[in-house]
């Protein structure tokens, strides 16, 4: 390997970037196959969320669960006075007292209800549409 090929290397590798989370400390409604519970969001992106453990579960690597999500952040001119954050989700990893969940699928009122968080949030606002981007590339890969 040559010196422009170390240095492609290194550009490409610094250009590869992880979903930008938000911390977002918000109640959760969680379902799984059994029951509905209610927990904490500690942060959220387009890839997933994490959230608190909720006591006595018993949940496994890879479970699907629903993760509901109320923002009351709705402008004062919607009629809606709060947005919706419905998401479909695998269980990636567990700890002691927070489990990680990948986003399997979401709703189009979802996803720009999160997105409004997200831009809101980043520092970067134009950063969301190479988020979104990426997601639909890798999705449509995955197909």
């Amino acid at each position: 390997m040559d010196r422009n090929d170390t240095m492609l290397s290194s550009i490409m590798a610094s250009e590869q970037r992880q979903a930008k989370r938000v911390h977002l400390f918000k109640r959760v409604q969680v379902q799984d196959n059994e029951q509905s519970l209610e927990t904490f969001c500690l942060d959220i992106s387009m890839r997933g969320i994490l959230l608190v453990l909720p006591e006595n579960v018993q949940w496994e690597l890879e479970q699907a669960l629903t993760v509901t999500l109320t923002l009351d952040n709705a402008p004062a001119n919607s009629s809606n006075n709060s947005d919706t954050i419905v998401m479909k989700v695998s269980l990636v990893h567990i700890d002691d007292d927070v489990v990680g969940c990948a986003c399997d699928t979401m709703d189009i009122e979802g996803q720009e209800a999160l997105r409004h968080v997200l831009e809101t949030s980043l520092e970067v606002p134009s950063q969301m549409n190479r988020e979104l981007a990426d997601l639909i590339t890798s999705a449509n890969d995955g197909e």
